[in-house]
């Protein structure tokens, strides 16, 4: 029989801690390195193209090494623990409204971190603080979206949708953190979303889920 409800469980947070907010906000480091090596290049030359190119090439590096930056190394090895068998993803989960507040939230755009699994019949999200798991015929309003400023409208787009049985909940927004470079990021982000979309899609023409 096919389970035909969605579920939501929490808990207190074990590994994505205050400890490790700082620790992942400390990666953002690594992107100035580009750019202030830059600086120091273009302070002893003389005034010329170089002047330009130099800081423009760092600042493309910098972008180029944007997943580094947001600390995906390391929160990897944060969540490894947590990975089910079988084949998944590493993601961070948002919702609206947040789960998580004050400065916390204000640093970190990710509720929690964890792996997420397309069974046959349902997405189930394994985290550190959020268990969840809805049938696809429970997605509503699935869709993609731009990561926006803080990662320069250039990060993987990230996977929003609705549950319809936990209206109370809000919406959980998905995007995945196991990249290190840009374009690996952009290629999971929208492998995620058109694996989830073609999982929903069947659920709404399978006779099993009517």
């Amino acid at each position: 029989m096919i389970a035909n409800s969605s579920k939501l469980e929490t808990r207190p947070p074990t590994v994505f801690t205050t400890t490790s907010l700082i620790v992942i906000s400390l990666y953002g480091l690594v992107l100035a390195v580009p750019v202030l090596i830059s600086f120091m290049i273009v302070s002893v030359q003389h005034f010329g193209l170089l002047t330009f190119l130099v800081p423009a090439a760092a600042i493309v590096l910098s972008i180029f090494l944007l997943p580094l930056g947001f600390g995906n190394p390391y929160v990897c090895r944060l969540v490894r623990s947590l990975e089910p068998p079988g084949e998944s993803q590493l993601v961070q989960v948002t919702r609206d409204p947040r789960q998580r507040g004050g400065l916390f939230a204000v640093l970190e755009d990710a509720d929690d971190f964890g792996f997420l699994k397309l069974t046959e019949t349902a997405l189930v999200f394994d985290g550190d603080s959020i268990r969840l798991s809805v049938p696809y015929n429970r997605v509503r309003n699935l869709k993609q979206q731009n990561t926006g400023w803080r990662s320069l409208f250039a990060y993987g787009a990230q996977t929003s949708l609705l549950v319809s049985d936990l209206p109370e909940a809000g919406r959980f927004v998905f995007a995945e953190r196991s990249s290190w470079i840009l374009p690996t990021s952009r290629k999971n982000a929208q492998r995620m979303y058109k694996s989830l979309r073609k999982k929903v899609e069947e659920s709404t023409s399978s006779p099993r889920e009517q």
